[in-house]
C-alpha cells in the first residue's frame, strides 16, 4: 500500500518526517478521515407541511486517524513519534496519491496503542478544523489588456496573418479552478501613480463584484483583498500603514469567490487609468477529499 502513496508530516518546528518508504521503522496500516468529511443539513419542520424546510448547512471538522505498525526498535521507533507529534500542537499533513498532491493543516489529539502486543501499533488522530485539502502551492495569474494569441507549431500566409496578440477594454485573467469546491482569492492591487474614482473587480462568470467607491490611490499604495474563508479582509497600506478599506466597500459588492471550472476576472475604474495599476490575483484550489 505505501507503494502507491506518500505520507509526509511537518510538525510545529517545520521538521519534516516521511512516514511511508520508512521500512525500517514504520508501516502505515490505515488511515481514515482522507475522504469527505460529514455535512450538517440544518432543517426546521412546520405543523401543517410534510417534511422539513431547509436552513442551512455546513462540513464538520476533519478527524484524520493514521495507524501505523511498528518495526525495528518498537520502543525508541514509539517513543521517536511522541516527538513527532506532540500533544495540542499544530502539524501539516501532505498526502501524494497518482491523482492528488494535496496537504491540510491539523491539531494533534491523541497517540493511542497496546505496548503489550506481539506486533504493537500506535494510532495518530488529528483533528483539521478546515475540512478542506488544498494544494501545497499557490496559483497567480496577473490581471492584463493584452491576450497572447500566438502559437507553435504555425504557418503564415499572405491572405491569412496571424495575430501576436490583441488589447482589451479592460485587465482581465481566465483562472481554472480545478478544485472540488469554490474558493476564496486574494488579490492585490498596486499603484504606479495616483488614481481616483469607484474601483470595481468582476468575476464575469458569477457576475458578482467587489466595488470600491470614492477611492483615492497614491503611487506605491497597494490594496490587498483577502476572500478566503476566516480570513476575509481588504485593507491599503500606505507609508509603511494598514488602512481599513471596508468603509469604501459598497453595500451591493459580494466576497468574490473563484468557482469550480472557468472564471474571469476583471478590473474597472471610471478614469479607466490602467497603466497606472499592476493587479494580481493568488488562490489555492480545495479538495473534499483525496
Amino acid at each position: 500500500m505505501s507503494n502507491i502513496f506518500t505520507l509526509i508530516i511537518k510538525n510545529y518546528k517545520g521538521e519534516t518526517y516521511e512516514l511511508t518508504h520508512n521500512y525500517e521503522r514504520y508501516y502505515v496500516k490505515s488511515i481514515t478521515g482522507l475522504t469527505p468529511p460529514s455535512a450538517v443539513i440544518n432543517t426546521s419542520v412546520s405543523g401543517s407541511y410534510d417534511g422539513s424546510f431547509y436552513n442551512s448547512s455546513r462540513l464538520e471538522q476533519r478527524n484524520i486517524v493514521i495507524t501505523l505498525g511498528l518495526k525495528g526498535k518498537v520502543e525508541e521507533n514509539r517513543q521517536r513519534l511522541y516527538s513527532i507529534f506532540p500533544m495540542k500542537k499544530e502539524c501539516e499533513i501532505y498526502f501524494k496519491n497518482r491523482n492528488r498532491d494535496l496537504k491540510i493543516k491539523g491539531y494533534v489529539e491523541s497517540i493511542e496503542g497496546d505496548i503489550f502486543v506481539q506486533k504493537e501499533e500506535i494510532q495518530i488522530s488529528i483533528i483539521c478544523p478546515n475540512p478542506y485539502f488544498e494544494t501545497p502551492m499557490s496559483v497567480e495569474c496577473e490581471m492584463s489588456r493584452t491576450v497572447p494569441l500566438f502559437e507553435f507549431p504555425f504557418s503564415i500566409a499572405k491572405t491569412n496573418p496571424i495575430s501576436f496578440g490583441k488589447i482589451l477594454d479592460k485587465p482581465t485573467c481566465k483562472i481554472y479552478n480545478n478544485g472540488d469546491v469554490e474558493c476564496g482569492c486574494i488579490i492585490t492591487i498596486n499603484a504606479f501613480d495616483s488614481l481616483t474614482g469607484n474601483l470595481r473587480i468582476t468575476n464575469e462568470v458569477t457576475h458578482e463584484f467587489m466595488q470600491f467607491n470614492n477611492m483615492l490611490l497614491m503611487s506605491k499604495d497597494v490594496i490587498t483583498i483577502n476572500t478566503n474563508y476566516g480570513k476575509m479582509r481588504a485593507t491599503m497600506r500606505r507609508v509603511g500603514l494598514d488602512v481599513n478599506m471596508l468603509p469604501f466597500l459598497s453595500d451591493d459588492s459580494i466576497w468574490l469567490k473563484l468557482t469550480t471550472g472557468l472564471n474571469t476576472l476583471s478590473f474597472t475604474d471610471i478614469h479607466k487609468n490602467y497603466d497606472n495599476t499592476n493587479i494580481k490575483v493568488e488562490y489555492t484550489p480545495l479538495f473534499g477529499g483525496v
